[in-house]
């Protein structure tokens, strides 16, 4: 790497790591991007402490995802498949393992119905929790006291509760603790839960720790502070549930109609599509959409917006992180209290801000940081605060009565000072603050994974 990243050991030196060997499984085809971070992690972790070893039980990495695996170095042993994981965990060598990490212990729902035949083999390949309870379980009561392994299960969707029931066994053993990707709440509110399946699983007792798969990217490019932003992302999956591309595409439009000038585009003047402005004094405004799905872009927008699909990673990377900042424009998916999205993880890889919210700080607790986020008020939407930050300027938007009952945005207690505070902080993040924050990040990332390695079988 560019500049390595050593995750030291904050624990003190006279607590040894209870645990060292780590088995880490998956039967989901994607996830991987967020649990390999997490061997990342434990191969930094372990390699200060000798005698260790770490195996992965995988499908083979989509979008040519290996290669990142092989260029980062994120894991230096082979992979298995996830028929071989429970032969491995039983067998006389597999009896060393101490930690066994489900990659994804929930299922993933939200696919379209037209897809059904791909639903129905994603429930199967995701079953980890549900289809290796059983022999997970049997192997672990078969280990005498010494040798037991602690599950860590991995989450991504804590709405989906059908693998939660499996808790109660593990709860009762004391051997089970959860690494959500996000402050996700909700097992606060399982503990209290009338269903016996839940509430004897003692919620409140499990240890829950918070991991942020962040990855350390080389060669992130160089960008001059003062440039105007001009190039902005949305990624994620095309599906509508997901990201609100009906309204953000609506409202780009509006702001287009408006006021072309200000994105750096010629009025339409009968034209079909809005042209980009070349003799402009500031580079004409570009919206990238990135990710899988069919979806719809208004004719109007054909200068203005390229889609992306199914980009592999290595390129993935390049366009990302060649953007000026990433736009959320999250759906009702709850993507704020129930599912973390890695969207947010990968803006803070490669060096993007995040256009926040205090909502969505306050969900992702680890980007609640000036020096990763451009914080807009709620009360202005996504495309207003990108023209008012490209153009430093947010007159037309004070200025307004959207809600048509005469009263001016202006008028609303506290929102001029909000608005004037995103405009005064700017878009562009110092490179030096950003890589000082991801240090600290990875250095908090070591810790929980100590925790994880210290903890002994109560």
């Amino acid at each position: 790497l560019e500049e390595p990243v050593s995750l030291e050991k904050q624990a003190s030196p006279l607590i040894a790591l209870k645990r060292r060997n780590v088995a880490v499984a998956s039967s989901f085809v994607h996830h991987f991007d967020v649990y390999m971070a997490l061997v990342w992690t434990l191969e930094s972790v372990l390699s200060n402490e000798g005698s260790h070893s770490i195996r992965v039980f995988a499908h083979p990495f989509n979008y040519g995802f290996q290669t990142v695996v092989e260029k980062l170095g994120l894991y230096q042993g082979a992979r298995g498949l996830p028929d071989d994981f429970i032969p491995y965990l039983i067998s006389e060598v597999g009896a060393a393992v101490d930690v066994v990490v489900l990659g994804t212990c929930e299922f993933e729902y939200v696919l379209h119905l037209s897809r059904a035949v791909v639903l129905i083999r994603w429930l199967i390949l995701s079953q980890s929790l549900r289809s290796w309870h059983t022999e997970l379980l049997s192997a672990w009561d078969m280990r005498p006291q010494a040798q037991k392994f602690q599950l860590v299960c991995m989450v991504h969707n804590v709405k989906d509760t059908n693998w939660q029931s499996h808790i109660t066994d593990w709860a009762r053993r004391g051997a089970i603790r959860l690494f959500p990707i996000g402050e996700q709440h909700v097992f606060n509110e399982h503990a209290d839960s009338t269903d016996v399946s839940m509430y004897t699983a003692g919620y409140e007792n499990i240890p829950i720790d918070v991991y942020a798969p962040v990855l350390n990217i080389p060669d992130l490019p160089q960008k001059d502070l003062g440039r105007v932003l001009s190039k902005a992302v949305i990624q994620g999956s095309f599906d509508v549930g997901r990201r609100d591309y009906p309204r953000f595409l609506a409202d780009l439009v509006s702001s287009f109609h408006e006021d072309p000038e200000s994105w750096g585009y010629h009025p339409l003047e009968g034209r079909a599509s809005f042209v980009p402005n070349h003799r402009s004094p500031e580079p004409p405004f570009e919206l990238a959409i990135v990710g899988s799905g069919a979806l719809q872009i208004p004719q109007v927008l054909a200068y203005v917006i390229t889609v992306y699909h199914d980009v592999d990673y290595d390129q993935f990377y390049k366009l990302i992180a060649s953007m000026d900042i990433v736009v959320p424009a999250f759906a009702d998916f709850g993507y704020y209290e129930d599912q973390a999205s890695s969207t947010i993880a990968l803006a803070v890889e490669l060096d993007i801000p995040i256009l926040a919210t205090k909502r969505m700080r306050q969900a992702y607790g680890y980007i609640d940081d000036d020096r990763v986020v451009v914080t807009r008020p709620a009360a202005m939407r996504e495309v207003q605060a990108l023209k008012a930050l490209r153009t430093r300027n947010s007159t037309h938007f004070l200025a307004s009565d959207p809600a048509g009952d005469g009263r001016k945005m202006a008028d609303v207690p506290g929102l001029e000072t909000a608005v004037q505070k995103m405009i005064t902080q700017g878009w562009a993040r110092q490179k030096e603050a950003v890589t000082q924050y991801k240090k600290e990040l990875w250095g908090n990332n070591g810790k929980v994974v100590e925790h994880l390695l210290e903890f002994d079988q109560p």
